[in-house]
């Protein structure tokens, strides 16, 4: 236990100087004020672990550190003060600092396999709010969401975040993937697949992946196009694997259709559409024929993303702010604290010269461990 203790807060000391090195967020600099920058970093930390809103999650802090704490309205103020522009760049920086820590420890020496997932977090605006939300599926009563996408390693003991975009109203998907895939590549992250969800399926995307040279695979909507392939397969006229084209001529994509059975479809099912299930990629066809069914499992990696993003959702603060500063560097540290997590399990397998092949370290007791310290810079502890 003391070793996993010592590792979290190891990560919690680098996080907090990235923050305050690379999110420089004015406070007062009068000699007689409360609170410096570190403190306003630390309120943040504690509500992002806390899940809390800004007065409540403060109030807590107080009760909990038996100290006078930052209210939640100065914590909100001072962030709210800062261009939504220059916040952005100055997460991204501080995204990097995470990454490269996570660096460090030699993890990313060779290729990775990563995916690519959405955010959407509802927002019950009147409008779009300038083009901040995006229109979706009706979900918990609003069409309306505040999107991010976000890179992520999905491999077990480097599952690090790698990038992150805002997905505004007037972006297109093929745009934000190429804005990700720019980040991983000055990051030096090198990706030897790419895993993509159905709703990235489309001519402009598999265009876009195509001019990066990503080798990429992902489930197929089942267009019209995609439909007749399948159903010619289920009748002998079309081999397993073939090539496909979709879109208009003026953005025509070619890639490979490769159409599998569906894991979990019953002995007796007679509609091929639920019987198998086709997916693209554009990896080189020797390295799909090689092994053509492992294709599923390496699909079912992106499933970690899932699993990241379920991380992220326990470590982000929430608000009923419009702000967008503070929309973004609540996500953001996120974002950032995950990765934090991802270096106290890294640390505390190089002390004991392990291979990190999953957290040794659970994310409730790095958590824990940050709430203890936070109480502590405060005044509580005693």
């Amino acid at each position: 236990m003391a070793h996993e203790c010592g590792a979290s807060r190891e990560a919690f000391e680098k996080a907090t100087q990235i923050m305050c090195t690379q999110v420089s967020i004015p406070v007062s600099d009068r000699y007689n004020s409360l609170y410096d920058e570190k403190d306003l970093h630390h309120a943040l930390m504690a509500l992002s672990i806390s899940n809390g809103y800004a007065e409540s999650g403060m109030r807590r802090l107080s009760v909990e550190a038996g100290a006078r704490t930052p209210s939640g309205s100065w914590v909100r103020d001072r962030v709210g003060d800062v261009d939504e522009k220059e916040m952005t760049t100055m997460l991204d920086r501080a995204l990097d600092s995470t990454l490269d820590r996570v660096k460090s420890f030699r993890v990313f020496t060779s290729p990775v396999v990563a995916a690519i997932d959405t955010h959407d977090l509802p927002r019950y605006d009147a409008n779009l709010d300038g083009g901040f939300l995006r229109r979706g599926k009706r979900d918990r009563g609003t069409t309306k969401h505040e999107v991010y996408a976000t890179l992520q390693c999905v491999e077990e003991g480097r599952r690090a975040q790698i990038a992150c975009e805002q997905f505004g109203f007037f972006d297109e998907r093929e745009e934000v993937v190429g804005r990700l895939l720019t980040k991983a590549r000055l990051d030096e992250v090198e990706m030897s697949l790419l895993l993509l969800d159905r709703g990235f399926f489309s001519s402009s995307v598999i265009n876009a992946l195509e001019r990066s040279g990503q080798a990429f695979l992902m489930p197929c909507t089942l267009f019209s196009g995609v439909k007749r392939a399948v159903m010619e397969y289920s009748e002998g006229k079309r081999k397993r694997v073939s090539r496909h084209e979709m879109g208009p001529e003026e953005s025509r994509a070619s890639f490979t259709l490769v159409i599998l059975p569906k894991t979990g479809a019953a002995e007796d099912e007679k509609d091929p559409l639920k019987k198998f299930i086709p997916f693209a990629t554009n990896m080189p066809r020797k390295r799909i024929m090689w092994n053509v069914r492992r294709l599923p499992k390496d699909y079912r990696m992106r499933w970690g993303i899932e699993s990241g993003y379920s991380g992220v959702e326990q470590l982000r603060a929430r608000t009923t702010s419009r702000n967008h500063s503070l929309r973004l560097l609540y996500l953001y540290y996120a974002l950032i604290l995950y990765n934090a997590w991802l270096l106290a399990n890294l640390t505390l397998a190089r002390r004991f010269a392990r291979v990190l092949t999953k957290p040794i370290i659970p994310l409730q007791m790095v958590k824990a461990v940050l709430q203890r310290v936070i109480v502590e810079s405060f005044g509580g502890g005693g």
